[in-house]
């Protein structure tokens, strides 16, 4: 009974606004979406890719001169390429810092070594995309393990899983950052806090 309710009533919504030569047109959907998920985590869904961003170890852990992110990533359709440089982040001053090479991370790592061993227990689930097919990202590995790329490939069928990392000149501050992944067709901005 409701239903036919709200259907005579669109039609008489369409026909009066045909009448008077505007129609009611119901707002777009948002071309992105943020969620906060628990209290850590975000969850970015956009029209090429949807992401995951942790932030729990930098959140707990700010400290020294590098910014650690756990991400999980995959397509919304199409497949999409992400260079290493299409990827930066924002520091609360404002200051724009690029990825880290994977030369500097092999550089840095016997001082990292022990944050990445913490990093790795203080670990978040990062389940909330779907499909649940996982992979690496591959744009980092410690050296003599594993294979690094200068692109990550997403698709719809993977989520792609890999700490990002950030070599902050002036350090770890507290206060409110932004991942930034410059895609051809559009500009990902995940706000995140520290």
């Amino acid at each position: 009974m409701k239903t036919n309710v709200l259907r005579r009533t669109g039609v008489v919504v369409a026909a009066f606004g045909a009448l008077f030569g505007t129609a009611a047109i119901a707002d777009p959907a948002p071309a992105s979406q943020l969620t906060q998920v628990g209290a850590t985590a975000i969850v970015y869904k956009g029209p090429q890719i949807n992401v995951v961003v942790s932030d729990r170890f930098a959140r707990y852990n700010p400290e020294g001169k590098w910014l650690l992110l756990d991400t999980a990533m995959t397509a919304t359709s199409d497949p999409v390429e992400i260079p290493r440089g299409a990827i930066a982040v924002r520091t609360p001053d404002g200051t724009v810092v690029p990825l880290a090479t994977q030369a500097e991370f092999e550089m840095h790592y016997p001082q990292l070594a022990s944050m990445l061993m913490r990093a790795r227990v203080a670990g978040e689930p990062l389940g909330y995309l779907i499909p649940a097919r996982y992979r690496s990202l591959g744009l980092f590995a410690p050296r003599g393990i594993g294979i690094v790329w200068d692109s990550a490939w997403l698709d719809q069928f993977h989520n792609s899983y890999g700490r990002l990392y950030f070599n902050l000149p002036n350090g770890v501050q507290k206060g409110q950052y932004e991942l930034l992944i410059h895609l051809p067709n559009d500009d990902v901005v995940i706000p995140f806090t520290v």
